[in-house]
């Protein structure tokens, strides 16, 4: 094939210095972080996706030749996926502008017309476009026209069984995510009624694939709370196949919705006797715990979770929660767990970075 020319993904003007301000101080000042110019996936391992955007955006201006898109391409998502695992989707929805129009025939193959550009990062340059413009129905589209392609790779009678069976679940992770742009926007119940559709499509189906969906279904009636149609797609799925894990936080989730808050809290105590160690059954029976008034075994247990386990996000949130209705020293407690995080060594299994909003400072 011809070599084209992609020099202008590595605009340096392209890339913006990324910002700080949302950065506890512990965090940026910690002893274990490593050096920017570390190997990129050594970097990704650890989870330090600050850093691993940094050395990404250098990698991309000064080491790539022009010519070898696969090494671009790689790049450029690594820069734009970690933006988004620091929560800096603005900058990441700026920066995916330098693609342009993906639709053009420069990012096809000459001989083959196959897309240049992998999958994966089109698909997050789809949601980022949506973000930059402020307009998720931009994304919808973008997923219809991701859509129509994998149709058309399903039905071509030159794709391959195996290259159809991948198109398949191309489709249908991309119907999903029409749903979660829909969740997004706010629109709850078109999102409810559009997984309807993924799960009974092309006709009625007992396969995992669709208990996967008729699961993300009643989580969205729960957030709706449409408790009836909750229970109903928990109902078809236990039909397909039962999961006693994902089956009992779905039920112990509908009483929090029904408000009946003693009773989460008895099913999450079942749960959590039966799974000790999963960090999500801790959460939710601490949340519940709250609710019930009982905020010093709420507080003991999501404090043994940011100990024993990889901190993440929500449990941050609700430890830093939990401080604010204990005590008029709140924001010193909230440091002293983000120092003590900040002094952790990342293993990759969630980000190592937390943001000022994860701990409400």
């Amino acid at each position: 094939m011809p070599s084209k020319d992609f020099s202008f993904i590595q605009d340096p003007a392209a890339y913006h210095v990324l910002p700080t301000t949302s950065v506890p101080p512990p965090f940026l000042n910690a002893p274990n972080v490593p050096s920017v110019s570390s190997p990129l996936s050594s970097l990704l391992q650890s989870g330090h996706y600050r850093l691993a955007a940094i050395a990404a955006a250098r990698n991309l201006v000064t080491a790539a030749s022009p010519s070898d898109y696969d090494t671009l391409f790689h790049l450029l998502h690594v820069r734009l996926a970690c933006l988004c695992l620091i929560s800096e989707h603005a900058l990441a929805a700026q920066e995916s502008k330098v693609l342009g129009d993906l639709t053009s025939a420069f990012y096809l193959h000459p001989l083959t017309h196959a897309h240049l550009v992998p999958w994966d990062l089109r698909l997050l340059v789809v949601r980022l476009a949506a973000l930059g413009y402020g307009d998720w129905r931009k994304g919808i589209m973008g997923y219809y026209e991701l859509a129509r392609e994998c149709r058309g790779n399903v039905a071509s009678p030159t794709s391959s069984p195996s290259e159809k069976d991948l198109w398949r679940t191309r489709l249908r992770d991309t119907g999903i995510r029409v749903a979660n742009v829909l969740v997004e926007m706010g629109e709850l119940e078109g999102a409810g009624r559009h997984l309807g559709t993924l799960s009974t499509a092309p006709s009625p189906t007992c396969t995992p694939e669709a208990r996967q969906v008729l699961i993300m279904e009643s989580l969205v009636w729960l957030r709706v709370g449409d408790v009836r149609a909750a229970r109903r797609c928990l109902r078809c799925a236990s039909a397909i196949s039962s999961h006693e894990l994902i089956d009992g936080t779905l039920t112990a989730l509908l009483h929090v919705a029904n408000a009946e808050y003693s009773h989460a809290v008895s099913a999450f105590q079942a749960l959590h006797g039966q799974f000790p160690s999963d960090a999500m059954i801790t959460q939710n029976l601490a949340v519940s715990l709250l609710y019930t008034g009982r905020i010093s075994e709420a507080r003991r247990l999501l404090a043994e979770l940011v100990d024993q386990s990889p901190p993440f996000h929500s449990v941050v949130f609700n430890l830093s929660t939990i401080y604010e209705l204990c005590t008029e020293r709140n924001r010193d407690k909230k440091l002293e767990l983000a120092d003590k995080l900040a002094k952790r060594k990342g293993d990759g299994t969630v980000g190592w970075e937390l943001g000022s909003a994860d701990f409400k400072l």
